[in-house]
Parts: structure tokens; C-alpha cells; sequence
């Protein structure tokens, strides 16, 4: 199910990238000189080069941030992922490849700035069903009356991980573990986090005038929804300056406040006739 819905991210991306590449080349936002690849073709490679980028960006910020034996950790090439590995390594990939072709890069940001966000949370839901350890904290608090169990807390029966106890009569082969003790399912909340953003995301793609401040808006609102469900998540904490911090973190803050900054000094060269 990880690799079906990580498919699925893919696509889904891919639709909201092409439906808005479409609509600023109708808008004539985004032009083309006749006879060369059009804005909707360039969407597909692009989409390529994330895959691949992506891929070995999460190998290799997974790697950094729980450094292991290169042929253990290679082993398993699914296992061992960061998300945000994964998003630089496209990115940058994807910057180069349209500077290349002299894409308008702004306009290009924007366009694949909702999909992105939806396709994370369809990445999440991945990450739950097949328990990956992508979860929360202990959660051994009472449930509250009014919110459904499995949302408060949850043991991730069969994980991939084969982490935790042994399920009593397990009809399967493998995976035949469940948590000791319940944990908060984070990637449920992110999914639905990502779900709520996305429609923000989409709603406001018509109503933000200047190029580049969407994405500028989506690494804020991502940078913000990571940092806040790393309180309850599980991750290997590093100490910095005195202040216990994870990797992710980290990089959530710098994305908010390069969000901030980017939509801020875009205003200023609009105000300015820069842009």
C-alpha cells in the first residue's frame, strides 16, 4: 500500500501541476516559441526528474540524520526516506532543468505548489497503512469522549518495521507486530493538515497576482505544519546551541522563514515595477 498511494502522490501532482501549467499557458502567463516542447510536455519531465531526485534526496538526508553501514542501509531502498530530503532534491533538479530551458520559473513554482501539498498527504496516508515508523509519541492518555480511538492513539498492527509485540494468532507470515504501547498517528493528522492546505493552496492560486508568492505561501504553511506535529513525533533529536531540536525541524523553520521573506521581497520588487 506504501508504494500504491506513494504512486498515487505522484499522479496527483502531476494532474494539479499540468491543470494550472495549462491555465497560465491559456492565461498567457507562460508562452512558448513554435516548434519547441510546450509548458504541458516540460510538466512530465519534470515530474521525472522529482521522482528520481526526490528519491535519492531522501535517501541521503535519511542517511545524514541516522548515519548506518552504506550496505545496510542500501539493503532496503523503500526503507529509510525523509520527505524533506526528497522535496530539496527535486526542487533544485527541477530549477536547474528549467533554467535550462528558460521556463518562467516563478510561474512554474506556483503551479506545482497545490499538488505538491496534496501529494504529501496522500504520501502520509502511506506511511500509516503500512506503518512505517513515521509515528507519533506515547500516547497513554484517556480518549476523549467525543473523538474516535483510532485517531487518538493507535498501535500500528502489522507494521513493516516488525517493531513492538508479537500479535497473539497472527494469520500471516510476517510483519506479525503491534506497538507496545499506542502512539499519537501523526501521519493521519498530516495527511488531513495537507488536505486543508491544498484547498487553501487551490483557492488562492487565482487570487494571488504576483508570480513565485503561492509557493512562497505553500513552503510557509509547510513549514509550519512540520514544526508543530514534530511536538508529538518520533525523531532523533539533535542538541543545538541548548535546545533539543530534530532535523526536520530545522528545515521547517528555515522553510518558513524563506516563505516569509520570498513573498515579502516579491511584494516589494511588484511595488517597485522589478518583476
Amino acid at each position: 500500500m506504501f508504494g500504491l498511494l506513494v504512486a498515487f502522490a505522484f499522479l496527483g501532482a502531476n494532474y494539479f501541476f499540468t491543470k494550472e501549467v495549462v491555465r497560465k499557458e491559456n492565461e498567457g502567463l507562460i508562452s512558448t516559441e513554435e516548434g519547441k516542447t510546450t509548458p504541458k510536455e516540460h510538466v512530465s519531465m519534470l515530474t521525472l526528474i522529482a521522482i528520481i531526485f526526490g528519491f535519492i534526496g531522501a535517501k541521503l538526508f535519511a542517511w545524514l540524520e541516522d548515519p548506518i553501514p552504506l550496505g545496510e542501509f542500501f539493503s532496503d531502498p523503500f526503507s529509510g526516506l525523509t520527505i524533506y530530503g526528497g522535496l530539496i532534491a527535486a526542487f533544485v533538479a527541477s530549477i536547474i532543468y528549467l533554467r535550462r530551458y528558460k521556463m518562467p520559473l516563478l510561474h512554474f513554482m506556483d503551479a506545482v505548489a497545490p499538488g505538491l501539498m496534496l501529494s504529501y498527504g496522500i504520501g502520509r496516508l502511506g506511511c500509516h497503512i503500512s506503518g512505517d515508523g513515521d509515528w507519533g509519541i506515547v500516547n497513554n492518555t484517556p480518549t476523549p469522549s467525543w473523538f474516535p480511538e483510532w485517531l487518538w492513539k493507535y498501535n500500528y498492527p502489522n507494521n513493516v518495521l516488525n517493531e513492538g509485540v508479537a500479535i497473539p494468532n497472527c494469520i500471516y507470515d510476517d510483519y506479525c507486530f503491534q506497538l507496545a504501547n499506542p502512539v499519537y498517528p501523526t501521519p493521519i493528522y498530516e495527511a488531513f493538515a495537507a488536505l486543508i492546505l491544498f484547498l487553501i493552496l487551490w483557492r488562492l492560486r487565482t487570487k494571488i497576482k504576483i508570480a513565485g508568492q503561492l509557493f512562497f505561501v505553500y513552503l510557509t504553511l509547510n513549514g509550519l505544519e512540520r514544526f508543530f506535529i514534530e511536538k508529538i513525533r518520533v525523531n532523533a533529536v539533535y542538541n543545538l546551541a541548548g535546545f533539543s531540536i530534530t532535523q526536520a525541524e530545522i528545515i521547517a523553520v528555515i522553510f518558513m522563514l524563506i516563505g516569509i521573506v520570498g513573498y515579502i521581497w516579491l511584494k516589494r520588487l511588484n511595488a517597485t515595477n522589478k518583476i
